[in-house]
């Protein structure tokens, strides 16, 4: 997602923000909180409850873009921040895939919930494996806020059609991983 793009998306959250900062919340407690909304997320998703599972992936979207925000604003961005809000969101991620995993009975589906968490790891991992060898990889579609945007569609509005959506997203984000191989690659990774 182009960084305009999202500079757009977060403007209404700009108020939100600064009462946010105001009361001097620490960026890591949004963190925090979002990992613990994840475990209600696995429980409405495991019950079968797509509506409140759904609600659940807003906070977390909701407290996920907070906290940088926050960071930001109160200039308390950093590396361990940094780290920390990558590791919450794998945790997260697992939490929701997990509810989504026990909910379903057919093996074919449980193998696609299975897939399609396994696609959406190596994502964030390819990102993060090419800035430890120090290049930038922000390239591709199906990043974590487009993933979670089709999950929370998905779980809101088109439960019994959920299948598709994790189909979607597995293709997705199976191309955006390609795309990044292709383009760190071809960045003459020696």
């Amino acid at each position: 997602m182009r960084e305009e793009t999202k500079r757009k998306l977060k403007r209404p959250l700009t108020p939100l923000v600064k009462i946010l900062v105001l009361l001097s919340v620490p960026p890591n407690l949004l963190t925090f909180l979002s990992l613990l909304f994840a475990a209600p997320a696995l429980f409405f998703f495991a019950r079968g409850n797509f509506l409140l599972g759904g609600i659940s992936l807003i906070i977390i979207s909701l407290l996920d873009t907070l906290d940088g925000e926050v960071a930001r604003e109160r200039h308390l961005v950093s590396s361990r921040g940094a780290f920390l809000d990558s590791v919450v969101d794998r945790f997260s991620e697992f939490l929701i895939f997990f509810g989504l995993f026990l909910h379903y009975q057919e093996d074919y589906l449980k193998g696609l919930v299975f897939l399609t968490l396994s696609l959406s790891f190596f994502v964030s991992y390819i990102r993060a494996r090419a800035e430890g060898i120090g290049k930038s990889c922000r390239i591709g579609l199906f990043e974590r806020p487009v993933r979670f945007f089709f999950l929370i569609i998905g779980s809101l509005f088109f439960p019994r059609y959920f299948p598709y959506f994790l189909f979607f997203l597995s293709l997705g984000s199976f191309f955006t991983i390609l795309e990044r191989i292709i383009y760190i690659w071809k960045d003459k990774v020696k």
